[in-house]
């Protein structure tokens, strides 16, 4: 880049005046980036990619119907896991924008690294290590595995081997994707601080949602389990996120939020017609869903969180409903602690009103309902009376407000 003190004018002897013109010229010539402020319709997308999940996880049960509108909407239900995609897409979207937005920082680096610890350990090693105290005392069985979930390698590689570890009532399986976001803190940063440039870094959002879907590809073609738990297997949403992050940094701003509601649209169904279309479509069995299929619903949640930043749209405003903003504030506490509540509490309930002559869709709603409350309670009080604590040390460690970047392109303009 052009030094752009290079051309200055002198001014006889003013030398002092000479540095102070360069340097005001220097400033106003690199580009300025801004912290985006909060935005009130992605606490809406993190609500729906929570309940989303608790609704696939409460009311699982038998998957195959002989009435054609019910087998539909247990269709439906199965597919609901895709809520943890849209969280990947969400967190590529939001951690790219930051990571991308203090390139110029010196804390760089440990400014990122500080804040991601403050908002994920504390909860996450706060609930491994009651378990691993409670051990003995609770005869919590761990076969070897407990150091994986320490050291978030639990979905390295991914398998079912774990499920009732440490007891059929405490259930930690779904930490596999925390797992994976923590892979990806650890390595995206590196990448977009040595890339640096905005063509760069979106050229490798682009390639590595592509390895992504070479890698479950050659899975498939291999024969073996799929792999679609670790980083690699389910990596494009994260990165197709961060493609979304660039672009509402660059002039393509307008255009990539219009398309947001019809590619979103346009993947979901694209989806339902392959779900209706084959007999098993799970992730485990079908080959179009753990090859392509994973990327078409990737691009499917990105376009979705694009199409919430759109200001005055119908998706912005159904977003930023209170109700969905509720449950995307509480969205880490309710994802670490409903399994372990479904695992001890639902059949119990489901039995419990079976048992009084209630009818089974009945048993598995209440159940649900019941589970879901408990959770949220539990979640509730946990920010606020733990996660809160060290949620407010991060006043402390501030995102830099205004980073000075003279390696960005042009092309990021708007």
């Amino acid at each position: 880049m052009e030094d752009p003190t290079r051309k200055l004018p002198r001014s006889g002897d003013g030398k002092l005046t000479d540095i102070v013109i360069s340097r005001d010229l220097a400033l106003r010539s690199s580009k300025v980036v801004r912290e985006p402020g909060h935005v009130l319709a992605l606490d809406g997308i993190r609500g729906l990619a929570i309940l989303a999940v608790l609704a696939s996880h409460l009311l699982n049960s038998n998957n195959v119907s002989s009435y054609p509108a019910l087998q539909l909407l247990l269709d439906m239900r199965d597919m609901l896991w895709v809520g943890v995609t849209l969280f990947f897409a969400l967190s590529g979207f939001l951690i790219t924008g930051i990571l991308f937005d203090t390139l110029g920082s010196e804390r760089y680096f440990s400014t990122f690294f500080a804040r991601r610890a403050l908002r994920i350990f504390p909860l996450y090693y706060g609930v491994l290590f009651l378990l691993l105290i409670l051990t003995r005392p609770l005869h919590f069985e761990w076969h070897g595995q407990a150091w994986r979930f320490l050291t978030y390698t639990i979905n390295i590689p991914f398998t079912f081997e774990w499920v009732n570890v440490p007891s059929p009532f405490i259930n930690l399986r779904h930490f596999w994707s925390l797992a994976v976001e923590e892979q990806f803190y650890l390595l995206w940063p590196v990448v977009i601080y040595l890339l640096r440039s905005w063509k760069k870094v979106f050229a490798a959002t682009l390639v590595g949602a592509g390895l992504s879907i070479a890698f479950r590809v050659a899975v498939a073609f291999k024969g073996w389990a799929p792999q679609n738990h670790t980083l690699f297997g389910c990596m494009d949403a994260l990165l197709l996120g961060g493609t979304l992050a660039l672009l509402v940094r660059s002039r393509f701003r307008d255009r990539a939020l219009r398309w947001g509601a019809p590619v979103f649209l346009a993947a979901i169904g694209l989806t339902l017609v392959e779900a209706l279309s084959h007999t098993n479509f799970d992730w485990w069995s079908s080959t179009y869903l753990t090859t392509i299929g994973m990327t078409v619903l990737a691009v499917g949640t990105t376009a979705l969180v694009a199409a919430s930043l759109k200001p005055n749209s119908v998706t912005q405003k159904i977003c930023s409903n209170s109700v969905l903003r509720f449950f995307g504030r509480y969205s880490y506490g309710l994802y670490v602690y409903h399994y372990s509540v479904d695992a001890s509490l639902t059949m119990p309930i489901r039995q419990l009103v079976e048992g009084h002559g209630g009818p089974k869709f009945v048993a598995i709603l209440s159940a649900a309902v019941l589970v879901g409350g408990i959770s949220v309670v539990i979640s509730v009080l946990s920010y606020h009376y733990f996660e809160a604590y060290f949620l407010k040390l991060k006043r402390y460690i501030p995102n830099p407000r205004h980073v000075r970047t003279e390696d960005l392109d042009s092309v990021a303009v708007p």
